[in-house]
């Protein structure tokens, strides 16, 4: 082998390495972006989850009032009730005084 095929069998090695360089760092480009939208996607899960639990919250604490507005609600129609029907009587009690 002479001088001249070793200058272009190392410049061909040359020209390998450093084809081979350029798609590994094409390669882990590839492979950061995909980690960064990764972490980006596990910080969108965390937010939505976190809005999961909030409106959990949310949701109970409504419902524990609507609840409480449902119990009031029938005191409310139980004593109206008991004064219609009080009423009721006292007009009864007026009339029978007036139509003596």
């Amino acid at each position: 082998m002479n001088e001249t095929d070793s200058t272009e069998n190392l410049e061909a090695a040359s020209n390998k390495l450093e084809a081979a360089t350029k798609r590994i760092e094409a390669a882990l480009m590839r492979i950061e972006r995909a980690a960064d939208a990764f972490a980006e996607q596990g910080e969108i899960i965390a937010k939505l989850q976190n809005d999961i639990v909030q409106l959990s919250l949310q949701k109970n604490e409504l419902a524990s009032k609507f609840e409480q507005s449902h119990l009031r609600e029938k005191k409310l129609d139980a004593g109206a009730e008991e004064v219609s029907r009080r009423l009721i009587g006292a007009m009864e009690t007026i009339k029978s005084v007036l139509v003596k």
